[in-house]
């Protein structure tokens, strides 16, 4: 496994365990995080923007998250990777369920640069 695909599974394993300051290490100083769509739609710019976004708006929201890797693919050439995910998700709304979506993550200096986030937002709307 190269060290970019390596960098991307322990980004997928703090989501899963709701550890935003696991993210800190794993992200570029500069990094930016992107989500289109509905209320979720953000442009987040700076690794500390980013962790604080996750432990004060997100991580907070759900009893548990568990994201699935289905399908990776690591693009050298561009220093990018492309993760295709499964989530399971219990909000604390108590309306449990599942969602699919993709990350493009650019990578920088051995650190995640840019994260674009791709799911779902309505179907996240209706539940979280």
């Amino acid at each position: 496994m190269s060290q970019a695909s390596e960098l991307v599974g322990k980004m997928v394993d703090c989501y899963s365990r709701m550890d935003a300051d696991g993210l800190r290490p794993l992200l570029h100083p500069q990094g930016k995080h992107t989500t289109p769509g509905s209320d979720f739609g953000t442009e987040l710019e700076g690794a500390s923007n980013i962790v604080e976004y996750f432990k004060k708006n997100v991580f907070p929201s759900f009893h548990s998250v568990n994201f699935e890797i289905v399908f990776q693919y690591e693009d050298k050439e561009k220093s990018a990777v492309i993760v295709e995910w499964h989530s399971h998700l219990k909000p604390k709304t108590g309306k449990s369920y599942s969602n699919a979506g993709t990350f493009v993550i650019e990578i920088k200096d051995g650190k995640i640069y840019w994260v674009r986030e791709y799911f779902d937002t309505e179907k996240a709307h209706q539940h979280v």
